[in-house]
């Protein structure tokens, strides 16, 4: 598994260095790092060399919870409910809703927002708590202050 702290780091464009078999390719540009880690990333062939170059890094409860989170499938999400890494919260919140809401309105800055698949069925997807450097997604439609995130999108 890749540290938390070295993804965290990365910004969009870099080079992902991770090895070649650590990565499991989920769909066109769509990549599970390892156990919780996932990742948007455009192939190139820079210097005769095939290179992922990031665009972004997601940590999900589980593939299931990645797959709602980024696809909207949410027919086949498990429910699976673990707390996320502490390097991808905001300073000084705990991994519920209302802390990480709090914290990010100290910021002055954040947005909260609720995903449906409107071109489809209308089903509510999730919330959403999102900052410039990531959002925070919630599985209950209700306003729920212990929640805990399914999925963070780190940009």
């Amino acid at each position: 598994m890749t540290e938390w702290a070295l993804l965290r780091e990365l910004k969009k464009g870099d080079v992902l260095d991770v090895p070649d078999t650590s990565l499991l390719l989920m769909d066109e540009g769509v990549y599970k790092v390892s156990a919780n880690q996932y990742c948007l990333a455009d192939a190139i062939n820079e210097d005769g060399q095939d290179k992922l170059r990031l665009l972004s890094v997601y940590w999900a409860a589980s593939d299931a919870a990645f797959r709602r989170a980024y696809f909207r499938d949410i027919e086949s999400d498990d429910r699976t409910v673990c707390l996320p890494p502490l390097e991808l919260m905001p300073e000084g919140a705990r991994a519920t809703y209302m802390q990480i809401k709090r914290a990010l309105e100290t910021t002055g800055n954040v947005m909260e927002y609720a995903t449906y698949r409107v071109m489809s069925d209308g089903a509510f997807v999730h919330k959403g708590l999102a900052s410039l450097s990531a959002v925070y997604y919630f599985r209950s439609v209700d306003f729920l202050d212990e929640e805990i995130p399914y999925a963070i999108l780190w940009k």
